[in-house]
């Protein structure tokens, strides 16, 4: 009677955990969303870059700099070269215009970033997935808005899965690990489809890297506030944006809260008002599908952030 017991409460516990897990997915994943177009403005496709990933705006020169890879190109053994593309934001119909032909060939950018100093002097921040050695982070130095400079490349144990990074220094950046594991590891499908809270952010303090932070589920885009004092971490299946508060001499985190955004959050940027967007993809197999043939379409959402609350979402 005893053995027969201890197998119901068993079976009910496997069955109870078994359904927790399948909800935990449903949500994560974004299976039951419904989302319908509600943008009243109007959008304007910028053609002439394959694979455009992340994104940054020089708000003083109207100046956009998009990171780009051909991924597919890549899963498919046939990878070539990437680049840093510009787009000047005053001139109405201009195309990106490649900024980094003579850099390397084995150049794969994912996440980017601004920094500009007191002087005024600007750098951009670039992750780099090597097709030959570890993943990188490269910075080049912006001599004029169109004018990259390569000053150095970095690369740090902590350096696990890199997808973004903020700059809060001439060398100095946190970056998120989209994933516990390295690239190629079965456990990065597990990490996805779990929902399990495994990635973290590491942090380079100019000399050396180390983790700061960890326990998130899916970590992507990243952002800081002005006054360096404020972190931003976007969970994609955590589907929100966790929020934390930044130690300016020791650079240590600690959580503050939390923006829950009902979407799978991806990257992040700052406008010239004070305002947080947020590029989002609320049904995440959808995207992954997006991500093997671009036949296969993925809504997305752009949601605009306002102190601890998304105040404005559009499905695109």
């Amino acid at each position: 009677m005893n053995v027969k017991r201890s197998l119901i409460i068993v079976s009910a516990l496997v069955l109870t955990i078994t359904v927790i897990q399948g909800y935990r997915m449903v949500e994560s994943l974004g299976l039951m969303h419904q989302g319908e177009p509600h943008f009243s403005g109007q959008c304007e496709a910028v053609y002439g870059v394959v694979g455009a990933e992340d994104i940054t705006i020089d708000q003083a020169h109207k100046y956009a700099y998009i990171s780009a890879d051909d991924r597919r190109a890549t899963r498919a053994n046939q990878a070539v070269s990437g680049g840093i593309y510009g787009l000047d934001l005053s001139s109405p119909g201009a195309s990106p215009v490649l900024l980094t032909a003579a850099f390397s060939e084995d150049f794969h950018p994912h996440g980017i970033s601004l920094y500009k100093n007191q002087a005024g002097e600007r750098s951009l921040f670039v992750i780099n997935h090597l097709s030959r050695g570890p993943d990188q982070v490269e910075i080049f130095d912006i001599k004029d808005v169109d004018d990259l400079v390569h000053r150095s490349s970095i690369t740090y144990p902590a350096l696990i899965a890199p997808n973004d990074l903020v700059a809060v220094g001439p060398s100095q950046f946190y970056v998120t690990n989209d994933h516990a594991y390295p690239p190629g590891h079965m456990m990065q499908m597990v990490e996805n489809y779990l929902g399990l809270a495994l990635s973290s952010v590491s942090y380079f303090d100019g000399a050396k890297g180390s983790l700061v932070a960890s326990g998130f589920r899916y970590a992507n885009g990243i952002a800081i506030s002005p006054d360096l004092k404020t972190l931003y971490v976007a969970e994609v299946t955590g589907r929100k944006v966790t929020i934390f508060d930044r130690d300016l001499s020791s650079a240590a985190l600690s959580k503050r809260g939390e923006i829950p955004i009902n979407s799978g959050a991806d990257n992040l940027e700052w406008d010239e008002t004070g305002n947080l967007w947020l590029g989002a993809h609320p049904r995440l197999l959808d995207f992954a599908a997006h991500s093997q043939d671009s036949g296969n379409i993925s809504p997305s959402q752009v949601i605009k952030i306002n102190g601890s609350v998304p105040l404005h979402c559009c499905h695109l």
